[in-house]
């Protein structure tokens, strides 16, 4: 039976305080557009300059928070489909979920980390519909739109590949520091079934599409190494140390 290891997921407090930001900011404009008119302070200039200020800032500043709060949120809802889709993987692992990991000046926070018999991989999930364009060794991807009528709209995203790299780099000098010498291989998993791919890769760059291709790229990895079991406690009891010193 696998071993699960949930650790704090930062992103829960963000956001139910952008919630709760964008239930005020919603409401203050109708509050201040009945003041607007109770009160009568389309009266006086300068209060009239104020009040339809505020109320346009306001407004500003709900689409900002309900933008930001949708990016959280969508990757939220990938990171509970990652945990439901490994729940599956047979085997005896050690998973880490939310995993904080910090070396000197290196920061990051794993979406999971599964340490098996077979090696640690790391599994970063992202949430993103539409068609993702990119190269392995670009800084930023693109994700693009297509809706009916023929409008799209585009935006970039940060190379998911070079920051897996970051956070395998990050894990092995944790390890490397507590005398362990270990292979850590990353797999970018794509939870969105409206997520088509178009990316140029590596042949050592792992990327899955949808639930039961991450499952099987799971079950089937080997590189040829065992780990036992006394390895497995091991490396992961020197990262809840490392956790615990974040």
């Amino acid at each position: 039976m696998n071993k699960v290891i949930r650790c704090k997921n930062t992103n829960n407090k963000k956001i139910v305080v952008l919630l709760i930001s964008q239930v005020v900011c919603g409401v203050m404009p109708v509050l201040l557009l009945a003041a607007f008119v109770l009160l009568k302070l389309y009266e006086t200039k300068i209060t009239a300059v104020v009040a339809i200020g505020l109320i346009f800032l306001c407004n500003v500043g709900y689409m900002l928070l309900a933008r930001r709060y949708n990016v959280l949120n969508s990757g939220r809802r990938g990171e509970r489909d990652l945990y439901k889709t490994v729940r599956h993987l047979g085997g005896n692992n050690i998973i880490f979920c939310n995993l904080p990991v910090r070396y000197k000046r290196g920061r990051s926070e794993l979406d999971m980390l599964i340490i098996s018999h077979k090696g640690l991989i790391i599994v970063e999930v992202k949430n993103h519909s539409g068609t993702i364009q990119g190269s392995w060794k670009a800084d930023k991807w693109e994700q693009r739109k297509y809706y009916r009528g023929g409008k799209n709209t585009s935006q970039e995203m940060d190379n998911p590949i070079k920051q897996m790299r970051r956070q395998r780099d990050i894990v092995k000098s944790i390890l490397n520091a507590a005398g362990e010498d270990v292979w850590i291989d990353t797999v970018l998993y794509f939870s969105s079934s409206n997520a088509k791919l178009k990316l140029n890769l590596r042949e050592s760059d792992y990327v899955c599409l949808g639930s039961k291709e991450l499952l099987h790229f799971l079950e089937c990895y080997d590189r040829n190494v065992v780990v036992s079991r006394v390895q497995m406690e091991k490396y992961a009891r020197i990262l809840n140390e490392a956790r615990a010193n974040i």
